[in-house]
């Protein structure tokens, strides 16, 4: 095993990894490599994809445009994911929904559920722009489980098909509630729901109790993204 292996680029593919496989690089990631961080046929990476745990690569005719990975060794197996933790929350302004994603991935996020409310800020996502932000946050907290990242809904859609084994908790601002960090956590699939700037309307509120557990995060009214990791540090520490 290659010392001081956590020092080698981290990289994320679409492709199944395997003793002896070669996987291409994408023109994003030979540009990194290549142009960036300097490296050169014959250096070594790593590999993960979410499903087959991390793998030592040897980049091999590597340029600024393209390129092929040699996969060796595996570094480490695919951990079993028992735990399942939701985010549902409704999409904020692009920077700011920046850092929430990147945040909500390091601290264990394993679902990202965006929904529409009365309130919401941004009402259409791109999609594939998110879905990236996953992948590179992942590669960063070396994560080896994929966040799922699910269509934007509206929010009266997601309660009305939530699934009765998980446990959906609210976090309310302004309620005369129980404080998350009370809150007993009673099964191995968590879900929490974190509301738009300006709230949740009094009918929604209604409509969120008949479902989910209200919960407080404090006093102080929080913004959106500091909400999330709040929630994520109480939750899962």
């Amino acid at each position: 095993m290659i010392d001081d292996y956590f020092k080698l680029p981290r990289l994320f593919t679409q492709h199944s990894l395997h003793s002896k496989g070669v996987i291409p690089l994408d023109s994003g990631q030979a540009h990194y490599l290549h142009n960036v961080l300097r490296r050169k046929d014959g250096d070594f990476i790593r590999l993960f994809n979410g499903k087959d745990g991390e793998w030592f690569g040897k980049l091999q005719s590597l340029n600024k445009k393209n390129g092929e990975v040699g996969v060796t060794e595996q570094l480490k197996k695919q951990p079993l994911q028992n735990k399942r933790l939701h985010l549902v929350f409704a999409p904020i302004k692009k920077n700011r929904m920046d850092w929430l994603i990147e945040k909500a991935v390091e601290l264990g996020v394993s679902d990202f559920h965006p929904v529409l409310t009365q309130n919401t800020e941004v009402r259409k996502l791109n999609g594939a722009r998110l879905q990236q932000q996953i992948f590179e946050a992942a590669e960063q907290c070396e994560r080896l489980e994929i966040p799922n990242l699910h269509p934007l809904q509206k929010l009266e859609t997601v309660l009305g098909s939530w699934p009765e084994e998980s446990q959906l908790l609210a976090c309310i601002e302004r309620a005369q509630t129980q404080m998350l960090q009370d809150v007993k956590l009673e099964k191995n699939d968590i879900a929490f729901i974190i509301g738009p700037e300006g709230g949740f309307t009094a009918e929604e509120k209604e409509k969120i109790s008949k479902k989910a557990h209200p919960v407080s995060l404090g006093e102080t009214i929080l913004r959106c993204e500091t909400a999330v990791v709040k929630a994520l540090v109480l939750i899962n520490p």
